[in-house]
């Protein structure tokens, strides 16, 4: 819908003031009685043509009015409302393509990959990282349907201090059921060790698994073996729950693989040989100052081990050599003050700055009557994602963590979710295929008429009120939020709208009854009740929820 607009006006400004490539805006107002669409060109043209944007609106409104759809100035912008027929023909198109007329072509091809959840396998994933799994899985989805060929990657951060205090948290819960004490490895874990009832598990596990060889092994070699044997576990646990959410990846990348494969030394010697590697006090330091950092950074340590930064900078030069066009990354919101760093090391590389992406995802509190859920009752700590999908679904988890844009902080009520009220906005939209499927299957028993199988686009011209007329733009316009949503890498907003028209057909369905005696009525109702259940099940699915028969 809103490509017509902006290749009419694209064309207009071209031809008539030799101006292309306006970054106008063209968004719907904010009262439906000014129309569908309003754009902010003339304010822009202005400024080129030294005129006021009124006098321009005037002008350009004029011209650009056509059969498809009526334009007008308004205060300097020009809005824009869709003729009956054109959305009635293109209602048409859509029940004859059906969910395939939601997206086009758009990335033909292009290589991307994202990069999310890669939450270190030394616990099980909370709620954050939840959050991160379904706005990448969306992008993915969305990304691909819209012609982009995409790769998911999980990146596992197996090497390095928090893997030897994992092995070590172990190790300690280990001599605890062996009966042992060690005072040097109790201040360590009391200091820095991982304190979660799942070490406990796993403790008791290593013991079942290794007997007592493993307290025949140097402690330092036991630490390793319980890392491994404790990471291997714990991936398990991530991907069991992952697969729980609906939610694969393609390849799962091991820091400790990148480390020993040689793309760090290749790095360092890219780096050292454009000068921006120097040595002091036995460290290698990358100038990242040069690239906007407030400091330099380590990449080698004085004892010759590499640091976190160094390997995710040999893992993104990984991922430029793999042929990826674009890579996009989620990561959590504390990670924000670390990116101009990672930026700085790859344009260094002479990576192209506009290569890497990165969508942040803010942490998710529980609420229940009213109250913040801090504590699991279960375990007396954090609550997991693994509980949250046991106790309310993956279809609620799933919607609400997509209800808000993902740098901002979501407040996700348990209580509200498990109701079956208007209120849960996951009942509300599924509710609202339900009741249509629940139609179809009425006129199916009564008449013997099957709303899936019946060339209902013959009927659209029969529908005559302004709220069916509503709907019908609603279910259009998906088009153009799902492209928006692809593109500007906002999956939120197609929650948004969902919302919207879930709200505009409950309100059609209380104020026309759909099975009436006149059968060409009931017949253009019914036309534009398939058109609403196509784009609700094309967008249920899209964003992995399910569109139910009944409820």
């Amino acid at each position: 819908m809103k490509d017509l607009i902006n290749q009419r006006l694209q064309e207009l400004l071209s031809k008539k003031y030799g101006i292309q490539g306006l970054d106008h805006t063209l968004e719907a107002p904010k009262e439906k009685s000014l129309g569908d669409l309003a754009t902010n060109a003339c304010f822009l043209l202005a400024k080129h043509l030294k005129r006021p944007p009124n006098a321009i609106a005037e002008e350009v409104a004029q011209e650009l009015r056509c059969n498809e759809f009526e334009s007008y100035p308004l205060r300097g912008f020009i809005n824009f409302r869709f003729s009956e027929s054109y959305v009635k023909d293109k209602f048409r198109e859509l029940l004859k393509t059906g969910q395939s007329y939601f997206f086009e072509n758009v990335g033909r091809g292009k290589k991307v990959q994202i990069e999310f959840v890669s939450a270190n396998p030394t616990g099980p994933l909370h709620l954050g990282h939840g959050r991160g799994a379904v706005v990448g899985d969306v992008l993915c989805r969305l990304l691909k349907a819209f012609g982009f060929h995409v790769q998911r990657e999980y990146y596992i951060n197996d090497a390095g201090n928090q893997a030897q205090l994992f092995g070590l948290s172990i190790l300690y819960r280990l001599y605890e059921l062996f009966g042992i004490e060690d005072e040097e490895l109790k201040k360590m874990f009391e200091e820095e060790g991982y304190k979660g009832y799942y070490i406990k598990e796993l403790a008791k596990d290593a013991k079942a698994f290794y007997g007592e060889q493993i307290l025949k092994k140097d402690k330092q070699e036991a630490i390793e073996l319980l890392s491994e044997y404790g990471i291997k576990r714990m991936l398990e646990d991530i991907k069991e729950t992952l697969n729980l959410m609906g939610v694969v990846f393609d390849s799962w990348i091991s820091e400790r693989e990148i480390l020993k494969s040689g793309l760090l030394q290749e790095v360092i010697r890219k780096l050292e040989d454009k000068g921006y590697l120097y040595q002091q006090d036995g460290a290698f330091w990358f100038k990242s100052s040069t690239f906007g950092d407030d400091k330099d950074r380590v990449l080698i340590r004085s004892d010759g081990t590499p640091t976190y930064f160094a390997g995710d900078i040999a893992y993104h030069y990984y991922k430029y050599k793999r042929g990826f066009e674009q890579v996009i990354n989620l990561w959590g919101a504390d990670h924000w003050g670390y990116l101009p760093r990672l930026k700085g090391a790859l344009k260094a590389l002479d990576i192209p700055e506009s290569w890497l992406k990165v969508e942040f995802v803010q942490m998710v509190r529980l609420f229940s009557q009213g109250k913040e859920i801090r504590m699991s009752k279960r375990t007396g700590e954090f609550v997991t994602l693994k509980e949250l999908l046991d106790d309310v679904g993956v279809d609620a988890v799933r919607f609400i963590f997509l209800t808000k844009r993902s740098d901002t902080p979501l407040d996700f009520d348990v209580d509200l979710v498990k109701s079956n009220t208007a209120e849960n906005p996951v009942f509300y939209v599924q509710y609202a295929h339900a009741r249509i499927r629940g139609v179809f299957r009425e006129v199916g028993n009564r008449f013997g008429i099957d709303p899936d199988n019946e060339k209902l686009e013959e009927w659209i011209s029969l529908l005559t009120d302004s709220q069916g007329m509503e709907l019908m733009k609603k279910a259009l316009f998906f088009r153009d939020t799902l492209k928006d949503a692809a593109l500007n890498l906002t999956p939120h907003i197609i929650v948004y709208d969902l919302l919207e028209i879930s709200k505009l057909f409950h309100n059609y369905y209380n104020h026309h009854r759909v099975i009436v005696e006149d059968r060409s009525v009931m017949m253009g109702r019914l036309a534009l009740l398939k058109g609403v259940e196509i784009t609700l099940k094309a967008i249920l699915n899209l964003i992995g929820v399910n569109a139910p028969e009944r409820m």
